[in-house]
Protein backbone atom coordinates (compact mmCIF):
# COMPACT_ATOMS: atom_id res chain seq x y z
CA UNK A 1 0.00 0.00 0.00
CA UNK A 2 1.41 3.28 -1.08
CA UNK A 3 -0.25 5.00 2.02
CA UNK A 4 1.37 3.12 4.55
CA UNK A 5 4.19 5.63 5.46
CA UNK A 6 1.84 8.53 5.71
CA UNK A 7 0.33 6.12 7.66
CA UNK A 8 2.73 5.51 10.08
CA UNK A 9 4.17 9.18 9.88
CA UNK A 10 0.76 10.39 11.49
CA UNK A 11 0.70 7.43 14.39
CA UNK A 12 4.25 8.98 15.22
CA UNK A 13 2.69 12.73 15.28
CA UNK A 14 -0.66 10.99 17.75
CA UNK A 15 1.81 9.43 19.96
CA UNK A 16 3.89 12.89 20.28
CA UNK A 17 0.56 15.21 20.70
CA UNK A 18 -1.26 12.21 22.74
CA UNK A 19 -3.86 11.12 21.08
CA UNK A 20 -3.33 7.92 20.07
CA UNK A 21 -6.27 5.24 20.62
CA UNK A 22 -5.80 1.87 22.12
CA UNK A 23 -5.40 0.26 18.23
CA UNK A 24 -3.33 2.56 17.11
CA UNK A 25 -1.04 2.75 19.66
CA UNK A 26 -1.11 -1.19 19.23
CA UNK A 27 0.09 -0.61 14.96
CA UNK A 28 3.04 1.59 16.17
CA UNK A 29 4.10 -0.85 18.53
CA UNK A 30 4.14 -3.61 15.82
CA UNK A 31 5.99 -1.56 13.30
CA UNK A 32 8.22 -0.26 16.15
CA UNK A 33 9.04 -4.06 16.70
CA UNK A 34 9.28 -5.03 12.99
CA UNK A 35 12.66 -3.87 12.84
CA UNK A 36 15.56 -2.28 15.05
CA UNK A 37 15.55 0.65 12.41
CA UNK A 38 12.52 1.84 13.07
CA UNK A 39 13.12 2.17 16.57
CA UNK A 40 15.98 4.36 16.30
CA UNK A 41 13.90 6.62 13.84
CA UNK A 42 10.97 7.10 16.38
CA UNK A 43 13.65 7.59 19.19
CA UNK A 44 15.62 9.93 17.27
CA UNK A 45 12.05 12.04 16.75
CA UNK A 46 11.19 12.28 20.33
CA UNK A 47 14.76 13.05 21.20
CA UNK A 48 15.42 15.72 23.15
CA UNK A 49 17.48 18.33 20.95
CA UNK A 50 16.35 16.81 17.58
CA UNK A 51 13.73 19.72 16.47
CA UNK A 52 16.73 22.22 16.97
CA UNK A 53 19.79 20.19 15.22
CA UNK A 54 16.45 19.50 12.31
CA UNK A 55 15.94 22.81 11.64
CA UNK A 56 19.51 24.00 10.92
CA UNK A 57 19.98 21.48 8.29
CA UNK A 58 16.66 20.13 6.98
CA UNK A 59 17.23 21.65 3.43
CA UNK A 60 19.39 18.35 2.86
CA UNK A 61 16.52 16.44 4.01
CA UNK A 62 14.96 15.00 0.31
CA UNK A 63 11.16 13.94 1.61
CA UNK A 64 9.79 14.08 -1.62
CA UNK A 65 12.39 12.09 -3.37
CA UNK A 66 12.38 9.82 -0.60
CA UNK A 67 8.49 8.70 -1.37
CA UNK A 68 8.70 8.81 -4.82
CA UNK A 69 11.24 5.91 -4.65
CA UNK A 70 9.05 3.97 -1.77
CA UNK A 71 6.66 3.78 -4.43
CA UNK A 72 8.43 3.16 -7.60
CA UNK A 73 8.99 0.26 -5.13
CA UNK A 74 12.96 0.10 -4.69
CA UNK A 75 14.36 -1.56 -1.57
CA UNK A 76 17.69 -0.60 -1.41
CA UNK A 77 18.78 1.79 0.65
CA UNK A 78 19.37 5.70 0.04
CA UNK A 79 22.01 7.62 2.03
CA UNK A 80 19.97 10.23 3.58
CA UNK A 81 21.63 13.00 6.00
CA UNK A 82 20.51 15.30 8.79
CA UNK A 83 23.95 16.62 9.88
CA UNK A 84 26.06 13.84 11.21
CA UNK A 85 23.72 11.75 13.10
CA UNK A 86 21.62 10.39 9.90
CA UNK A 87 22.94 7.61 7.84
CA UNK A 88 21.18 4.89 6.40
CA UNK A 89 17.77 5.26 5.55
CA UNK A 90 15.57 3.15 3.82
CA UNK A 91 13.35 5.64 1.82
CA UNK A 92 10.10 4.83 3.49
CA UNK A 93 11.67 6.27 6.27
CA UNK A 94 12.30 9.12 4.44
CA UNK A 95 8.70 9.54 4.12
CA UNK A 96 7.90 8.87 7.68
CA UNK A 97 10.52 11.11 9.11
CA UNK A 98 9.84 13.66 6.70
CA UNK A 99 6.08 13.66 7.51
CA UNK A 100 6.62 13.92 11.10
CA UNK A 101 9.14 16.62 11.11
CA UNK A 102 7.09 18.67 9.37
CA UNK A 103 4.35 18.22 12.36
CA UNK A 104 7.59 18.85 14.63
CA UNK A 105 8.04 22.14 12.73
CA UNK A 106 4.94 23.41 12.71
CA UNK A 107 4.08 22.67 16.88
CA UNK A 108 7.43 25.07 16.83
CA UNK A 109 9.41 25.58 20.30
CA UNK A 110 6.94 25.58 22.46
CA UNK A 111 6.36 21.82 22.84
CA UNK A 112 9.91 21.13 22.44
CA UNK A 113 10.53 23.42 25.73
CA UNK A 114 7.51 21.98 27.27
CA UNK A 115 8.98 18.41 27.02
CA UNK A 116 12.27 19.43 28.71
CA UNK A 117 10.37 20.80 31.62
CA UNK A 118 10.01 18.63 34.86
CA UNK A 119 6.32 17.36 35.99
CA UNK A 120 5.48 19.79 38.67
CA UNK A 121 5.69 23.91 39.02
CA UNK A 122 5.63 24.48 35.14
CA UNK A 123 2.57 22.31 34.11
CA UNK A 124 -0.62 24.64 32.80
CA UNK A 125 -4.19 23.25 32.53
CA UNK A 126 -6.24 23.87 29.43
CA UNK A 127 -2.74 24.35 26.43
CA UNK A 128 -4.76 24.51 22.79
CA UNK A 129 -4.25 21.54 21.15
CA UNK A 130 -6.06 18.81 19.66
CA UNK A 131 -6.58 16.54 16.21
CA UNK A 132 -9.62 17.37 13.53
CA UNK A 133 -10.42 14.67 12.00
CA UNK A 134 -12.03 15.32 8.15
CA UNK A 135 -14.58 13.76 6.19
CA UNK A 136 -12.16 11.90 3.91
CA UNK A 137 -9.73 10.64 6.99
CA UNK A 138 -6.73 13.49 6.34
CA UNK A 139 -6.08 14.97 9.72
CA UNK A 140 -4.60 18.20 10.80
CA UNK A 141 -2.85 18.97 14.21
CA UNK A 142 -4.05 21.95 15.67
CA UNK A 143 -2.39 23.91 18.26
CA UNK A 144 -2.54 27.79 19.86
CA UNK A 145 -0.06 28.88 16.61
CA UNK A 146 -1.70 27.10 13.74
CA UNK A 147 -4.00 29.86 11.47
CA UNK A 148 -5.05 28.87 8.29
CA UNK A 149 -8.18 28.03 5.92
CA UNK A 150 -9.47 24.66 5.35
CA UNK A 151 -12.09 23.96 3.16
CA UNK A 152 -14.71 20.89 3.46
CA UNK A 153 -17.43 20.44 1.31
CA UNK A 154 -20.03 22.95 1.84
CA UNK A 155 -18.56 25.08 4.75
CA UNK A 156 -15.43 26.54 5.19
CA UNK A 157 -13.45 26.19 8.43
CA UNK A 158 -11.15 28.73 9.61
CA UNK A 159 -8.14 27.87 12.12
CA UNK A 160 -7.53 30.55 15.12
CA UNK A 161 -5.22 28.75 17.26
CA UNK A 162 -7.34 28.18 20.02
CA UNK A 163 -10.72 27.76 18.12
CA UNK A 164 -12.21 26.29 15.18
CA UNK A 165 -14.95 28.58 12.66
CA UNK A 166 -17.51 27.02 10.75
CA UNK A 167 -19.30 28.68 8.48
CA UNK A 168 -21.65 27.76 5.44
CA UNK A 169 -23.77 29.55 3.14
CA UNK A 170 -25.56 26.78 1.83
CA UNK A 171 -27.30 23.92 3.41
CA UNK A 172 -25.86 20.50 1.70
CA UNK A 173 -28.13 17.81 0.58
CA UNK A 174 -26.26 15.23 2.97
CA UNK A 175 -24.41 15.18 6.14
CA UNK A 176 -20.43 15.23 6.16
CA UNK A 177 -18.90 14.69 9.43
CA UNK A 178 -15.79 16.51 11.09
CA UNK A 179 -14.41 14.92 14.37
CA UNK A 180 -12.52 16.97 16.90
CA UNK A 181 -10.59 15.13 19.65
CA UNK A 182 -8.75 16.78 22.29
CA UNK A 183 -6.34 15.25 24.60
CA UNK A 184 -5.03 15.11 28.23
CA UNK A 185 -3.66 18.27 29.35
CA UNK A 186 -5.93 19.90 26.51
CA UNK A 187 -8.71 22.71 25.47
CA UNK A 188 -10.11 23.51 22.29
CA UNK A 189 -13.31 25.93 21.24
CA UNK A 190 -15.26 25.54 18.45
CA UNK A 191 -17.79 27.62 16.42
CA UNK A 192 -20.64 25.02 14.10
CA UNK A 193 -22.36 26.77 11.07
CA UNK A 194 -25.13 27.28 12.81
CA UNK A 195 -23.24 29.62 15.34
CA UNK A 196 -23.20 27.48 18.18
CA UNK A 197 -20.47 27.73 20.43
CA UNK A 198 -18.58 24.54 21.72
CA UNK A 199 -15.81 24.64 24.47
CA UNK A 200 -14.43 21.06 24.76
CA UNK A 201 -12.30 19.55 27.97
CA UNK A 202 -9.49 17.33 27.72
CA UNK A 203 -9.72 14.14 26.78
CA UNK A 204 -12.81 14.90 24.84
CA UNK A 205 -14.64 13.74 21.54
CA UNK A 206 -16.63 15.20 19.43
CA UNK A 207 -18.71 14.27 16.24
CA UNK A 208 -20.51 17.21 13.83
CA UNK A 209 -21.71 18.36 10.97
CA UNK A 210 -19.83 20.63 8.45
CA UNK A 211 -22.69 21.89 8.33
CA UNK A 212 -26.79 20.93 9.82
CA UNK A 213 -29.27 19.12 6.98
CA UNK A 214 -33.06 18.67 7.40
CA UNK A 215 -34.91 19.66 10.84
CA UNK A 216 -32.35 18.74 13.08
CA UNK A 217 -29.00 19.36 14.38
CA UNK A 218 -26.76 16.41 16.23
CA UNK A 219 -23.99 15.83 17.11
CA UNK A 220 -21.88 13.49 19.43
CA UNK A 221 -20.01 13.45 22.70
CA UNK A 222 -17.70 11.63 24.01
CA UNK A 223 -16.26 13.82 27.33
CA UNK A 224 -16.85 16.75 28.68
CA UNK A 225 -18.08 20.32 26.95
CA UNK A 226 -20.07 23.24 27.45
CA UNK A 227 -22.46 24.37 24.91
CA UNK A 228 -23.92 27.75 23.99
CA UNK A 229 -26.15 26.91 21.13
CA UNK A 230 -27.80 29.03 18.77
CA UNK A 231 -31.74 29.67 19.45
CA UNK A 232 -33.74 28.02 16.42
CA UNK A 233 -37.23 26.79 17.26
CA UNK A 234 -37.83 24.85 13.75
CA UNK A 235 -34.18 23.35 14.35
CA UNK A 236 -33.83 21.24 17.79
CA UNK A 237 -30.51 20.67 19.03
CA UNK A 238 -29.14 17.57 20.38
CA UNK A 239 -25.90 16.27 21.34
CA UNK A 240 -26.10 12.34 21.68
CA UNK A 241 -23.70 10.19 24.41
CA UNK A 242 -23.30 6.91 24.49
CA UNK A 243 -26.46 6.47 26.56
CA UNK A 244 -28.31 9.57 26.86
CA UNK A 245 -29.08 11.96 24.42
CA UNK A 246 -30.11 15.75 25.31
CA UNK A 247 -32.38 18.09 23.39
CA UNK A 248 -32.48 21.88 23.43
CA UNK A 249 -33.51 24.96 21.30
CA UNK A 250 -31.16 27.09 22.56
CA UNK A 251 -29.39 26.74 25.73
CA UNK A 252 -26.12 27.07 27.82
CA UNK A 253 -25.18 23.71 29.45
CA UNK A 254 -21.96 21.71 30.74
CA UNK A 255 -22.41 17.54 30.24
CA UNK A 256 -20.09 15.32 31.48
CA UNK A 257 -20.08 12.31 29.81
CA UNK A 258 -16.76 10.49 29.74
CA UNK A 259 -17.23 6.50 28.71
CA UNK A 260 -15.05 4.83 31.72
CA UNK A 261 -17.26 6.96 34.32
CA UNK A 262 -20.08 5.15 35.89
CA UNK A 263 -22.58 8.42 35.31
CA UNK A 264 -23.34 11.62 32.83
CA UNK A 265 -23.62 15.02 34.34
CA UNK A 266 -25.61 17.44 32.91
CA UNK A 267 -26.11 21.20 34.52
CA UNK A 268 -28.28 23.57 33.04
CA UNK A 269 -27.52 27.49 32.93
CA UNK A 270 -29.89 29.10 31.11
CA UNK A 271 -32.73 28.11 28.74
CA UNK A 272 -34.61 24.18 28.67
CA UNK A 273 -32.96 21.15 27.83
CA UNK A 274 -35.24 17.47 27.94
CA UNK A 275 -33.02 14.31 28.49
CA UNK A 276 -34.42 10.78 26.83
CA UNK A 277 -32.89 7.03 27.22
CA UNK A 278 -33.93 3.82 26.72
CA UNK A 279 -34.73 3.46 30.20
CA UNK A 280 -36.92 6.46 30.95
CA UNK A 281 -39.32 8.43 28.57
CA UNK A 282 -38.03 11.85 29.60
CA UNK A 283 -36.92 14.84 32.16
CA UNK A 284 -37.07 18.10 31.75
CA UNK A 285 -34.36 20.18 32.84
CA UNK A 286 -34.57 23.93 34.33
CA UNK A 287 -31.80 26.66 34.43
CA UNK A 288 -30.29 25.96 37.88
CA UNK A 289 -31.08 22.45 37.86
CA UNK A 290 -28.35 19.69 37.79
CA UNK A 291 -28.95 15.64 36.30
CA UNK A 292 -26.76 12.49 37.44
CA UNK A 293 -27.82 9.68 35.38
CA UNK A 294 -26.31 6.43 36.45
CA UNK A 295 -25.37 4.20 33.27
CA UNK A 296 -25.77 0.88 35.28
CA UNK A 297 -29.06 1.51 36.99
CA UNK A 298 -30.55 3.59 34.32
CA UNK A 299 -31.84 6.08 37.07
CA UNK A 300 -31.47 9.62 36.31
CA UNK A 301 -31.91 12.28 39.36
CA UNK A 302 -32.56 15.82 38.88
CA UNK A 303 -31.66 18.25 41.98
CA UNK A 304 -32.04 21.66 42.16
CA UNK A 305 -28.05 23.23 42.66
CA UNK A 306 -27.64 27.03 43.25
CA UNK A 307 -23.90 26.60 42.25
CA UNK A 308 -24.47 24.88 38.92
CA UNK A 309 -21.81 27.27 36.94
CA UNK A 310 -19.16 26.12 38.85
CA UNK A 311 -19.60 22.24 36.59
CA UNK A 312 -18.38 24.60 33.63
CA UNK A 313 -15.88 26.43 35.87
CA UNK A 314 -12.79 24.08 33.89
CA UNK A 315 -13.45 26.61 31.03
CA UNK A 316 -11.32 29.16 33.81
CA UNK A 317 -9.19 26.95 34.17
CA UNK A 318 -11.08 26.57 37.80
CA UNK A 319 -10.57 23.87 39.50
CA UNK A 320 -13.25 22.64 41.52
CA UNK A 321 -14.06 19.60 44.34
CA UNK A 322 -16.45 19.10 46.97
CA UNK A 323 -16.35 16.75 49.06
CA UNK A 324 -14.50 14.50 46.47
CA UNK A 325 -12.80 11.14 46.96
CA UNK A 326 -8.66 10.92 45.69
CA UNK A 327 -8.95 9.06 43.38
CA UNK A 328 -11.51 11.28 42.06
CA UNK A 329 -9.54 14.37 42.83
CA UNK A 330 -6.52 12.02 40.98
CA UNK A 331 -8.37 11.41 37.80
CA UNK A 332 -9.65 14.92 37.13
CA UNK A 333 -6.18 16.23 37.46
CA UNK A 334 -4.30 13.73 35.68
CA UNK A 335 -7.02 14.56 32.71
CA UNK A 336 -6.60 18.60 33.59
CA UNK A 337 -2.65 18.38 33.22
CA UNK A 338 -1.66 15.41 31.42
CA UNK A 339 0.14 13.84 34.75
CA UNK A 340 0.26 10.65 35.93
CA UNK A 341 -0.15 9.40 39.86
CA UNK A 342 1.23 6.32 41.99
CA UNK A 343 -0.26 5.28 44.95
CA UNK A 344 2.12 4.18 47.52
CA UNK A 345 0.13 4.39 50.63
CA UNK A 346 -3.34 3.11 49.75
CA UNK A 347 -4.81 4.58 52.91
CA UNK A 348 -4.43 7.57 51.65
CA UNK A 349 -7.33 6.52 49.19
CA UNK A 350 -9.89 7.18 52.24
CA UNK A 351 -9.15 11.02 52.35
CA UNK A 352 -11.82 13.71 50.33
CA UNK A 353 -11.38 17.15 49.49
CA UNK A 354 -12.97 20.67 48.92
CA UNK A 355 -11.72 23.16 47.28
CA UNK A 356 -11.58 25.56 44.68
CA UNK A 357 -8.65 26.76 43.20
CA UNK A 358 -8.17 28.95 40.19
CA UNK A 359 -4.04 28.60 40.29
CA UNK A 360 -2.45 27.39 36.84
CA UNK A 361 0.48 26.19 38.52
CA UNK A 362 0.64 22.01 39.41
CA UNK A 363 2.68 22.34 41.95
CA UNK A 364 0.86 25.19 43.64
CA UNK A 365 -2.44 22.89 43.63
CA UNK A 366 -0.87 19.70 44.64
CA UNK A 367 0.59 22.18 47.77
CA UNK A 368 -2.89 22.89 48.26
CA UNK A 369 -4.13 19.76 48.38
CA UNK A 370 -1.51 18.74 50.80
CA UNK A 371 -2.85 21.73 53.75
CA UNK A 372 -6.34 19.48 53.14
CA UNK A 373 -5.35 15.80 54.35
CA UNK A 374 -2.22 14.21 55.85
CA UNK A 375 -1.53 13.58 52.13
CA UNK A 376 1.68 14.19 50.84
CA UNK A 377 2.31 14.77 46.38
CA UNK A 378 5.40 14.02 45.08
CA UNK A 379 6.95 14.44 41.89
CA UNK A 380 9.22 11.33 41.08
CA UNK A 381 10.72 9.76 37.94
CA UNK A 382 7.83 11.27 35.84
CA UNK A 383 4.82 10.79 38.17
CA UNK A 384 3.02 12.01 41.06
CA UNK A 385 3.70 9.67 43.90
CA UNK A 386 1.28 9.92 46.54
CA UNK A 387 1.79 8.72 50.21
CA UNK A 388 1.29 9.68 53.68
CA UNK A 389 3.17 12.56 55.14
CA UNK A 390 5.56 11.07 58.05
Amino acid sequence: MTDYPFQIALLIQKSIVGVLTGEERKQLEQWLAEDDEHKRMYQELVRPGFLEEARREHHQFQVGEGYRRFVAGKRKTDRLRIGKRWTAVAAMGALVIGVALAFLFHMGDRMEQESQLPVTGVIKPGKAGALLTLSDGRQVVLSDSLETQLKEQTADIRVQGKRLDYSSEHIGSFLVYNTITVPRGGEYQLTLSDGTRVWLNAETELKYPVAFVGEGREVMLKGEAYFEVAKNVSRPFVVKTEQLDIKVLGTTFDVKAYPEEDAIFIALETGSIELKSKSFKSYQLRPGEKAVYDKLSGRCEVVRSHDVKLYSAWRRNVLVFKSAPLPEVMKTIARTYGVSFEIKDSIALKYTYTITTDSTNLTTVLKELEKITPVLFEEKGGKIEVRMKK
